[in-house]
């Protein structure tokens, strides 16, 4: 099951859908609105980054939101469009290089700096990749929402990654590279699962 399709994420939806998204509807009327403003938020999130962890994880937490309350507006309003889930994947796209990139930022002061961008650009490299699989697979008929680190579950990865940075200064520059390794790791062993789901569905 995808974070997703939790328990736990279909109270936070019903909690936006009720509290949040009546109040914005108001200003932004359509669903790609907010499709539009994740991004605009999303692009915030590495100056967020320079100032700080905390605002960072501030700009991730919004862009999400905003992410989550595009289509449930389309649900509400009947609006769903081929379009509008070709726009809102296009843009989650740019927003996975935004929050990535804000923790680029952070490495900007290490003396490995350069061996740090290498795994950064893996870790955009893999994450592009991991979409990619699913959308040719879905082009193929074949379903694949397989794999540890769907997208629910990347930007939950990172939250929790930028808030242990901002809570824990003392281990900063050890969560910091522990957290970029291991996320390249399991996006590595997400793209071996989609390979082998794919495979195994075209048999």
């Amino acid at each position: 099951m995808s974070i997703r399709n939790s328990h736990i994420a279909e109270l936070f939806y019903s909690f936006i859908e009720k509290s949040i998204l009546p109040k914005l509807s108001k200003t932004f009327s359509h669903p790609n609105h907010f499709s539009l403003l994740g991004l605009g938020i999303a692009l915030l999130v590495p100056p967020g980054f320079y100032l700080h962890p905390l605002v960072g994880l501030l700009f991730m937490i919004l862009s999400g939101i905003s992410d989550i309350m595009d289509g449930l507006l389309a649900r509400k309003k009947g609006l769903e469009t081929p379009f509008g889930a070709f726009l809102d994947s296009s843009l989650d796209r740019c927003s996975d290089f935004c929050f990535l990139s804000g923790f680029w930022v952070l490495f900007r002061h290490s003396d490995l700096f350069i061996q740090a961008s290498v795994l950064i650009f893996t870790a955009m490299f893999l994450v592009q990749f991991i979409s990619y699989i699913k959308a040719r697979a879905q082009s193929m008929w074949v379903e694949c929402d397989t794999g540890l680190m769907e997208r629910g579950a990347r930007t939950v990865y990172l939250m929790v990654w930028a808030a242990l940075l901002g809570i824990f200064p003392s281990f900063y520059h050890l969560i910091l590279w522990s957290g970029l390794i291991l996320f390249c790791l399991l996006c590595l062993f997400t793209v071996f699962q989609r390979f082998q789901h794919i495979a195994a569905s075209l048999k």
